[in-house]
């Protein structure tokens, strides 16, 4: 029998709500939790929630993060300045 497994509520206001899974995926593909998925077990066609999972997760990792160039970009500003 699995545990129960917390779920955070995420509100859209007008838009609606969903329920995110934290490290849902990790364990659909036998991840341990903390350790980067490879792009190989990302890799093909999976169909369903699996594919659904699969999809965002490619998703969230094209999106172009906020960090280290940010700050980069912003030291340079200042130099200039």
């Amino acid at each position: 029998m699995r545990g129960f497994m917390a779920t955070k509520t995420v509100n859209l206001g007008s838009k609606g709500s969903f329920k995110e899974h934290p490290g849902a995926l990790h364990r659909a593909l036998g991840v341990p939790a903390g350790e980067k998925i490879p792009a190989k077990k990302l890799a093909g066609h999976h169909s369903g929630h699996l594919g659904r999972m699969i999809a965002s997760a490619k998703g969230f990792k094209a999106m172009k993060h906020s960090g280290k160039k940010k700050s980069k970009y912003r030291k340079m500003a200042k130099a200039l300045v």
